[in-house]
């Protein structure tokens, strides 16, 4: 008996690119007329990954902290004192994450969490740093994990295992709908899962399983429980 749906949510309820374009502008607009003495824009910033992660490798798993730190590194290169640095990093963040969750859902997506929602136990479970209560997604998620909580992106079962515990779920009982075929069925299939693919043809790798379902749109989804739901009664 399926009890729980959980989502992946860049690409999967939005296409994330282009919300990580105005995101990305929206905090360059920002740095811009903050400090202008900067030296660097959010492209440039981008050859300082190294350096950062030299200093903090954990950082490869905690992406929020990671573009925190690119910046606050910038400012301090434009002779930013320390202090100064921190705060204006901070600052910066708040106004990336503001626009980082200004998504435009695929169309019929929040139609199919309204309606799952009614039957099911639904939740997020993400590599990203998006936030649902922002969203607006939590009158229709009960839990939402993300990779820096527990401290491993997907494909690591990290968050699998924290959302199962958290429902008091088997796998049997939990489907998992996301867009990438490794990442997201492979893991999940590793996991005895069931999973839902959403196709996205930019995901060039494939993967090694199969998903139970495979529909080209998020407004499929109500349907494709249905026919999985379908299979398991048999």
């Amino acid at each position: 008996m399926i009890k729980v749906i959980a989502f992946d949510l860049d690409d999967t309820l939005w296409a994330v690119r282009p919300t990580i374009i105005n995101a990305e502008k929206r905090l360059n607009d920002w740095l811009t007329e903050t400090v202008p003495e900067l030296r660097y824009d959010v492209t440039s910033m981008r050859d300082l990954r190294g350096q950062v992660l030299k200093t903090d490798p954990s950082l490869t798993n905690r992406i929020t902290e990671f573009r925190r730190c690119i910046i606050e590194r910038a400012l301090l290169l434009s002779e930013i004192p320390p202090a100064k640095a921190t705060s204006l990093s901070e600052q910066a963040m708040s106004i990336f994450l503001t626009a980082r969750n200004e998504v435009v859902f695929f169309d019929g997506a929040l139609t199919a969490l309204a309606e799952l929602s009614g039957q099911y136990i639904l939740g997020a479970l993400t590599n990203g740093n998006a936030d649902i209560k922002r969203l607006g997604l939590d009158r229709y998620f009960s839990f939402s994990f993300s990779a820096e909580q527990v401290g491993a992106p997907k494909p690591a079962n990290n968050l699998f295992n924290t959302a199962l515990q958290h429902t008091n779920t088997e796998p049997r009982q939990m489907v998992y709908v996301g867009d990438d075929p490794i990442n997201d069925i492979d893991a999940a299939n590793g996991l005895g899962l069931h999973t839902v693919w959403i196709r996205n043809s930019a995901k060039e790798k494939k993967g090694d399983t199969q998903p139970d379902e495979s529909i080209a749109h998020v407004s499929h989804l109500p349907s494709a429980i249905e026919r999985l739901i379908k299979r398991l009664e048999a």
